[in-house]
C-alpha cells in the first residue's frame, strides 16, 4: 500500500469512529431524555423495561426509575398500614419509586412492643375488642414475630350462652366468671339471652 493510500484509510477510520461515537453520545442523550419523560408521565412505557435483566454498569436505564403517581404512592401506603408490607417491596411491585414530594404520603409503621401486643390481646381476649380496635389505640401495628401472642378468640355457642345465663340467674355468678369457666366470650349476637 501507498502511504497517501495508507494515510486515507488511517483517517476514514479516525472519522468513522468519531462519528460513530458522536452518533451513540447523540442516542445515549435522546434515551436520557426520554427516560426523563417517561418518569413525567403516570402510564408504564415499553422504554421502562429496556434495561431489564441488563447489568447495572453497562448504561442501560433503570427499570425501576420511573416515579411512582398519587395512586401508586397511595397503594403502597396503604400495603405497608395494612399488611406490613416495607416500602422497597411496594414500589418493587408498583415497579416505580416513590418521589420525594410525595414520601409524606408514606406514613411511618409503628410496630407494638411485647407490652402493647399483650395488652391488645388482653382486651381482645376479655372485651371481645378486634385486633385492629386494639392495634388503633395503641397506635402501633403487631409485627409478625408477635403475632403469635394474639391468641384466637372462642365464641360461645347458645347452649354456653344459656349455661352462663343459668349461672348468672341462680348463683349470682359474674357473666365474666361464666365466660372462663366455659373458655368463651359471648357473642354479641347471643348477648341477648344473658338476662
Amino acid at each position: 500500500m501507498s502511504m497517501p493510500m495508507l494515510a486515507g484509510v488511517g483517517m476514514m477510520v479516525c472519522c468513522s469512529s468519531s462519528v460513530a461515537a458522536l452518533m451513540m453520545g447523540d442516542d445515549t442523550k435522546k434515551k436520557e431524555d426520554d427516560s426523563d419523560s417517561d418518569s413525567d408521565s403516570d402510564s408504564d412505557s415499553d422504554s421502562d423495561d429496556a434495561g431489564a435483566g441488563a447489568g447495572a454498569d453497562d448504561g442501560s436505564p433503570d427499570p425501576y426509575a420511573t416515579f411512582c403517581d398519587v395512586a401508586k404512592t397511595d397503594w403502597i401506603n396503604s400495603k405497608m398500614q395494612n399488611d406490613g408490607m416495607p416500602q422497597t417491596q411496594g414500589e418493587s411491585l408498583q415497579k416505580c419509586k416513590v418521589p420525594a414530594n410525595l414520601q409524606s404520603r408514606i406514613l411511618p409503621i409503628a410496630f407494638c412492643d411485647v407490652a402493647k401486643t399483650d395488652w391488645i390481646n388482653s382486651k381482645q381476649q376479655k372485651d371481645g375488642m378486634p385486633q385492629t380496635q386494639g392495634e388503633s389505640l395503641q397506635k402501633c401495628k403487631v409485627p409478625t414475630n408477635l403475632q403469635s401472642r394474639i391468641l384466637p378468640i372462642a365464641f360461645c355457642d347458645v347452649a354456653k350462652t344459656d349455661w352462663i345465663n343459668s349461672k348468672l340467674q341462680n348463683d349470682d355468678m359474674p357473666q365474666s366468671q361464666g365466660e372462663s369457666l366455659q373458655k368463651c366470650k359471648v357473642p354479641t349476637n347471643l348477648q341477648s339471652r344473658i338476662k
